[in-house]
């Protein structure tokens, strides 16, 4: 893990230095260990990094080739860098460090940038500087692990792993949010994982390449998961065994490290395999990290069901337990976010980093799983939904909603008949409706949010429409595999992923993902919808899988988000917060936001009349960021 940058102008003006350095250095806390730089007539390239793989000088990056024509930097961990290390030395490559960095040099030069991405297992951004072509090629991993921001402005490329260092030459004002990603952000709590909050940046999709040279900017895709793709006739247990298979060695590959490492451990299924898989793996104890709350979420306290696992597993166990009166570093993580970012999760996440690092330097997580085999509750709606459209008359299931009415978030509720009904409600709903969700400012309720200038150049389905525009990659497919193959290009890298890398990232702690290996994730798409839910239950495969690792008493308990009781704490412990940056705040933007409705918002969740806590977060987080960003009346040191 590190954090890459630099800048390049083909217009024969020289590279400034003091901007390189300065943009370099933007990106410190990504990479404490030792700082890099490259600079020629066209290129000015820097990086901070954290040492993870060769932790001698002879690992500092940019890293040249034999002659020094090309320059790489890598912010990630290539894999499978030991066997293409070894084909490139068959082929009269001559290497000087043991860093999987130098295998991108000597790749590059063997097989170009195509047949390089192509041979290439890992988590990465990656920097190509071609001297001798006068050509940059920046490219991100396949499931967008890594982030990478770039900017094309007065002549000049600039890219950074951050997008704040990009923002120096920019007038931020109220007029420079790009207003979709804006709508995007309130109604999901992320911004976009192709578009950036701020109008003239630029955020690398997934599994993109670009190149840069005398003729300009052009990129594509040079990956994607084929969501047609099938894998034949298997038995169930074959497929099981074969899940098992990559998954151990996904594990196995990322356990290769020159510093500690542990694996973080809640009570869910995806990071119980995972940490199993490790501990089995390793010849010394695995460290594991678990995370609890106060308050009203005591009743699904994860700390138990994990101290199973780790003692069935025999790990060196740490645990946090968190509580309203911890301050809020969100100021940092909104800095380093760069953008703002609603997903309460990330403070516990950061917290649980925090711990970590005290002991460790590399931690594996079970993110990923629920994006292939099926964990979110809009796609078991939509998986109940197509069971219910295919064998109940419709005349039945109109009868049934009339006398059962529910929400999505409620598709696990215990009631037996709560859940049908709310399923049945839920199944005469388009993929696209199932994205629509009511906790966030929806497309119901964003138009009143907006000032009323504002309303008539914020079109209220602008983000369904980018929704819209990634189901129909898959829209030969049935509605629960178009809803999988959205969330792994959405979901996944615009918020989880996100929020893993400004959480670790803070801490200089590298996060990572087995479920993340793109041979399991292709493998899972390839898998009978039947099969990733099998038993009618969410992640029925993972379920079957766990069977032979984890307790009995963890196969079955219903999925909870990991993250405070936002609610109550909004009410109580911190309500000053929303006084101070919602009512005070971000309701006073007149420019953009209307004071009635937020001031009303307030009121509503305080009395306990209505939950919007989802809404008013995001409230909290885009007034954070702008105080941060065009206001600069907040520093990132500073605590709430």
């Amino acid at each position: 893990m590190c954090g890459i940058s630099g800048i390049i102008d083909l217009t024969g003006r020289g590279i400034d230095r003091d901007a390189v350095i300065a943009l370099r250095d933007s990106l410190a806390h990504r990479g404490p260990d030792d700082v890099g730089e490259y600079i020629d007539q066209h290129a000015g390239l820097g990086q901070r990094r954290l040492s993870i793989i060769d932790l001698s000088p002879a690992g500092r990056q940019p890293m040249p080739n034999e002659d020094g024509t090309v320059q790489v930097m890598c912010n990630g961990e290539i894999y499978n860098f030991r066997a293409l290390k070894s084909q490139l030395m068959d082929s009269g490559h001559r290497f000087s460090s043991g860093s999987d960095c130098e295998t991108l040099a000597h790749g590059y030069e063997q097989w170009g940038m195509e047949g390089l991405l192509a041979r290439v297992k890992g988590m990465f951004s990656i920097a190509v500087w071609d001297r001798d072509k006068r050509t940059l090629w920046l490219a991100r991993d396949r499931l967008g692990v890594k982030p990478l921001y770039f900017k094309i402005r007065d002549g000049k490329l600039a890219f950074a792993s951050e997008p704040h260092g990009l923002y120096d030459d920019i007038d931020m004002g109220p007029d420079s949010l790009d207003r979709e990603s804006l709508d995007y952000y309130l109604s999901f709590g992320y911004v976009p994982p192709d578009r950036a909050i701020v109008s003239g940046i630029e955020k690398m999709p997934p599994g993109h390449v670009l190149r840069y040279d005398a003729h300009g900017a052009k990129s594509w895709r040079y990956w994607d998961v084929n969501p047609g793709a099938t894998s034949g006739r298997m038995s169930f247990k074959d497929q099981v065994d074969t899940v098992d298979k990559l998954l151990k060695a996904a594990v196995v590959r990322r356990l290769e490290s020159d510093v500690p490492l542990g694996s973080f451990l809640s009570a869910g299924i995806d990071s119980g395999l995972v940490s199993a898989m490790a501990a089995d793996s390793l010849d010394e104890p695995l460290r594991t990290f678990t995370v609890g709350f106060d308050g009203d979420s005591a009743g699904v306290d994860e700390r138990p069901l994990a101290r199973m696992v780790s003692e069935r597993y025999g790990t060196d166990h740490h645990e946090l337990f968190l509580s309203t009166e911890d301050t809020i570093p969100l100021p940092q993580l909104i800095w380093n976010a760069g953008e703002p970012f609603a997903d309460v999760s990330v403070l516990p996440s950061h917290q649980i980093s925090r711990m970590a690092r005290n002991d460790i330097t590399v931690a594996l997580t079970g993110d990923g799983g629920d994006e292939s085999f099926g964990g979110y509750a809009n796609v078991y709606a939509a998986y109940f939904g197509s069971k219910v459209k295919r064998w109940v008359p419709t005349s039945i299931r109109n009868n049934m909603e009339k006398l059962i009415s529910g929400s999505i978030r409620d598709v696990s509720a215990p009631s037996p008949v709560h859940r049908l009904g709310t399923l049945l409600k839920f199944a005469e709903k388009s993929p696209i409706e199932l994205y629509d969700l009511p906790e966030w400012w929806n497309s119901e309720l964003r138009s009143d949010l907006y000032a009323l200038e504002r309303r008539t150049t914020n079109a209220s389905d602008s983000p369904l429409r980018i929704v819209e525009q990634t189901l129909a990659s898959a829209q030969n497919l049935d509605d629960v595999a178009q809803i999988l193959y959205t969330d792994l290009h959405l979901r996944l890298p615009g918020d989880y992923l996100t929020k893993i890398d400004i959480a670790s990232n803070a801490v200089a702690l590298e996060i990572r993902s087995p479920f993340l290996d793109h041979d399991l994730v292709e493998f899972a798409a390839s898998l009978p919808i039947d099969s990733r839910m099998r038993g009618w239950k969410q992640k029925g495969m993972l379920r079957s899988l766990a069977t032979r690792y984890l307790p009995k008493e963890s196969l079955n308990r219903k999925k909870t988000g990991f993250g405070p009781p936002l609610a109550s704490w909004l009410r109580g412990k911190w309500a000053p917060l929303v006084q101070q940056l919602v009512t005070d705040g971000i309701a006073n933007r007149a420019e953009w936001f209307d004071r009635s409705t937020i001031r009303r918002t307030v009121d509503e969740h305080m009395s306990g009349r209505i939950n919007h806590a989802s809404r008013l977060w995001s409230l909290v987080c885009l007034e954070v960021w702008w105080r941060l960003f065009i206001d600069k009346t907040m520093k990132p040191t500073d605590q709430l």
